[in-house]
């Protein structure tokens, strides 16, 4: 819960001496006198109370919230937030809103990232936790009004706000940003003139920054039917008061969707630094880059099942997000993805498909400005138990294979870059031609120390050219395989084992994150 009136507020860390060690505290300094002539008993009580001192400094020294933000942090290792997502960050604004969030704000990919009594100077030392690591496009950002309760003015909290801006924009100056104004809640009508002091000064700055937006949400909950907008606390909004949200807040974020293009970054910095967010050594512009990017891997690279593999195949929509969201001035790509096709496919000495990966590498030689990639996701069809061409194919014969096929990219085209992505979850049912089931799905993720092992001996014999690339998709679809993937009918009854058209798009900006911080280290 947020903290009422003028509650006093702790920055950072705060000290938290439990009950018991309260108890034991007076027990001690009651019955001291009595046993102070024993000197078996000082020795005791001395033992105990240096015990009782570090217990209290080690509980001094947890963090506010931080059973919170593990619980985020676990909860993004197993559903792991789509790259270019949009989060709710602040206090309990966000907090309570609970699951419905997702409902309410379904369209734009809502992440909750609010927590209880949070202050902006608490938001500020966890961001690199819960938030940047995974590349929003948008945040929504409520917080604030605990800042102002616990004695904070209004300028402050300002520069604060300035700060986490400055702080979003130097890790993706493409994020938008948009501030909820602090409303009116009966049970802070005494700090009514620092809020909306707070809202003018942001307000203002959003006339000058671009990429930040302020959605007035005063007016909804500020008229004469307010107490029913508000829990009976008097401070959190009702169901009815977030309706009244609702809609606003989609209608801003739905604006910009329409009017979006994409930015003179040169600009962009330029009225940033103007507006005080940045300073000069902040923005300074990201060299100029173009992709050309080689596909390679089975039937999920090449679409099946999707309707319009033209627009909807993973590579499509991973080219699209480079350009939109990475702000890559160009990417061409070409899809190499082959149904049913293992590394041993893949192997140069077969020519099955090493041909036409190398046909389409050799094509992107009249672009000499342009960065060669080649994206691999191969192995589903290697782990199956019996069907494709070399099935089933050990985790030792895997990495081989990798290996092979890897070195002799590295050969034909110096200077490239491979990202090696792990292969996304399969359902243990999964039985078409080909058999896969349990055995197959634990043999897959068998694999990925094998491609995490490779990549890490290339980082001697080839630094900076192999990278491993996307490892979250497997956790994802494990968790969203009813809404991701295509329903099929096989041996066993229901399998999952393609994207649908929602799970491609997804799955493309996994691999699309992935090979951004493959050509953007650092960022």
């Amino acid at each position: 819960m947020e903290k009422q009136g003028g509650a006093s507020k702790l920055h950072g860390e705060t000290s938290r001496i439990s009950p018991i060690t309260t108890l034991w505290s007076k027990v001690w300094t009651t019955e001291m006198n009595k046993l102070s002539q024993s000197v078996s008993t000082r020795f005791f009580l001395t033992f105990f109370l240096i015990w009782i001192a570090a217990g209290t400094k080690l509980a001094a020294q947890e963090p506010r919230f931080e059973s919170e933000i593990k619980a985020y942090e676990a909860k993004a290792v197993d559903d792991p937030p789509v790259p270019g997502s949009t989060f709710f960050v602040g206090s309990s604004t966000w907090r309570l809103w609970g699951p419905t969030l997702e409902e309410d704000f379904g369209k734009f990919s809502p992440v909750n990232r609010g927590f209880g009594g949070a202050t902006i100077p608490d938001v500020l030392r966890v961001m690199d936790r819960i938030i940047l690591p995974h590349r929003p496009a948008r945040i929504v950002f409520s917080c604030g009004g605990n800042d102002l309760a616990g004695g904070d003015t209004p300028e402050t909290v300002a520069r604060n706000f300035r700060t986490f801006l400055a702080r979003v924009w130097k890790a993706n100056p493409l994020t938008e940003v948009y501030f909820v104004s602090n409303r009116h809640s009966p049970a802070r009508e005494k700090f009514r003139k620092q809020s909306d002091q707070l809202n003018r000064l942001v307000k203002e700055l959003a006339g000058k920054a671009e990429g930040l937006y302020y959605i007035d949400v005063v007016p909804l909950t500020d008229g004469k039917d307010r107490d029913q907008l508000f829990m009976a606390d008097r401070l959190h909004l009702s169901r009815e008061g977030q309706q009244r949200w609702i809609p606003v807040i989609t209608a801003a974020l739905e604006e910009q969707d329409r009017v979006r293009t994409k930015p003179d970054l040169a600009d962009l910095y330029r009225k940033r630094v103007a507006a005080g967010v940045l300073n000069e050594s902040e923005a300074a512009l990201p060299s100029p880059q173009r992709l050309n990017i080689v596909f390679i891997g089975n039937s999920i690279t090449a679409g099946a099942g999707l309707q319009d593999r033209q627009t909807e195949a993973p590579p499509v929509l991973a080219t699209a997000y480079l350009k939109q969201q990475a702000g890559i001035d160009q990417v061409a790509f070409s899809n190499q993805g082959v149904s049913g096709y293992t590394t041993v496919d893949f192997l140069p000495e077969t020519a099955k498909a090493f041909g036409k990966v190398v046909q389409a590498a050799d094509a992107f030689k009249n672009d000499p400005t342009g960065r060669l990639i080649f994206s691999i996701v191969l192995g589903t069809n290697d782990s199956a138990i019996q069907g494709p061409n070399g099935s089933p194919v050990s985790p030792e014969s895997y990495r081989g294979n990798l290996k092979t096929i890897a070195d002799r990219l590295l050969t034909d085209y110096p200077g490239c870059r491979l990202i090696i992505h792990h292969p996304i979850w399969y359902s243990p049912t999964t039985y078409n031609r080909s058999k896969y089931l349990q055995e197959g799905l634990d043999r897959l993720q068998s694999y990925f120390p094998q491609i995490d092992a490779l990549v890490a001996a290339y980082g001697t014999t080839h630094p900076g050219q192999v990278y491993v690339g996307d490892t979250q998709g497997f956790n994802y679809f494990k968790t969203h395989y009813l809404t991701d993937f295509q329903h099929e009918n096989g041996q066993q009854g229901t399998f999952f084992l393609h994207p649908n058209k929602k799970g491609s798009a997804t799955l493309g900006l996994f691999w699309a994150e992935a090979i951004r911080k493959a050509v953007q280290p650092g960022n």
